[in-house]
């Protein structure tokens, strides 16, 4: 009998020690989970501070892209406006220019048209100070307004225009050391 305690007692330490041993290793699961949880926490907040930053971003870019097309319709509206106002002198002297104009030579005329050609607005092109295969025209823009006189140089030999300011290369600065290098003082 006493061999039975013995034994009863052998298997009660081993189911007590695999029970103490079960819940010391169901602890350790239980801590890397929740090492593992708050390490997925972090990185969630971590993304979701760079998304916010992100976000943020783009609504100042957006800010700021609104804000140049507010100036931009604030420009043109000012723009309109001295059209508007210089419209009644213009009306006055385009009798005076169509009179001009069908005085003008032949070539001067081919000229205009292929400068015309370049212009958001054909019809609106206004010429001046021309001389040989240079001049200046004034045209209006994409908002209905005119840009202001530009000069423009034809080139024979290519059969091609350049006007100040049409593309970056040829701004005010090396549009005048060509006028100056191939135009007629």
């Amino acid at each position: 009998m006493n061999r039975i305690y013995i034994i009863l007692g052998v298997v009660v330490l081993v189911m007590i020690g695999v029970v103490w041993k079960s819940n010391s290793d169901r602890k350790a699961r239980e801590e890397a989970l929740a090492q593992q949880t708050q390490q997925y926490n972090q990185k969630m907040a971590q993304l979701e501070a760079e998304n916010q930053a992100r976000l943020a971003q783009e609504a100042r870019d957006k800010a700021k892209k609104e804000q140049a097309r507010i100036e931009s319709n604030r420009q043109a509206k000012i723009e309109q406006a001295n059209f508007n106002k210089d419209h009644q002198v213009v009306s006055n002297q385009a009798t005076v220019e169509k009179k001009a104009e069908d005085d003008k030579p032949d070539k001067i005329k081919e000229i205009e048209n292929k400068v015309k050609e370049l212009a958001f607005d054909p019809d609106s092109a206004k010429f001046r100070n021309q001389k040989g295969n240079c001049g200046e025209v004034n045209a209006k823009n994409r908002f209905g307004g005119y840009t202001g006189f530009k000069m423009y140089i034809y080139d024979d030999k290519t059969d091609m225009v350049t006007i100040e300011d049409l593309d970056k290369f040829y701004d005010h600065g090396m549009m005048k050391i060509l006028w100056d290098a191939r135009c007629p003082n």
